[in-house]
């Protein structure tokens, strides 16, 4: 499926494909310098990374078994197809109609250009047209000014903040459906 096109990106379904983008984002330490998680430092650590995300990928992103996914993925793509990045709406309630929403621009040529605020807004409508969610939030560190301004202008609003191990601060911010 194809939630978004025009002349320059596009924002689709997950393919089995995505499998080495996705992974090579999770592992990139520029990518990643506002999440706490430990980054891979050695072979054995990275072997053990890709064998635990390989596992997560089959069973709760492509599982054929609708009700067993807990990932939805839009990954952003050029017109050729090419990996840009994504973006993933994850935890999600059913009870409570929530859900928590990320972005990575994993190709940092495409950095700064508009493409997050795009996908994201594509995604947002998906989500509150076709699934029984009332509010989206993200969690992110309090020195991801980016992530901030971005979620900002997409009209999210501060509702939040908790400190977890290490004294890492996320700020919550949350996108309710409007009625």
């Amino acid at each position: 499926m194809i939630y978004y096109e025009d002349d320059s990106i596009k924002v689709r379904d997950i393919l089995n494909m995505d499998i080495i983008n996705l992974f090579s984002c999770r592992i990139d330490r520029e990518l990643n310098l506002h999440d706490p998680r430990p980054i891979p430092s050695t072979s054995k650590e990275l072997l053990n990374e890709c064998i635990d995300y390989c596992n997560r990928f089959d069973n709760e992103i492509m599982n054929e078994n609708m009700e067993a996914r807990k990932y939805k993925y839009f990954i952003i793509t050029n017109k050729e197809d090419n990996f840009i990045g994504f973006v993933n709406f994850f935890s999600i309630d059913k009870e409570k109609k929530q859900g928590e929403m990320g972005v990575i621009i994993g190709d940092k040529r495409y950095f700064r250009k508009g493409i997050a605020y795009t996908a994201i807004n594509a995604a947002i409508k998906y989500i509150f047209k076709n699934m029984d969610i009332n509010r989206i939030y993200i969690e992110t560190g309090e020195t991801n000014e980016a992530a901030l301004g971005l979620f900002n202008k997409l009209d999210f609003k501060r509702c939040g903040e908790y400190i977890e191990d290490d004294n890492f601060k996320f700020i919550v911010m949350e996108k309710l459906r409007s009625l």
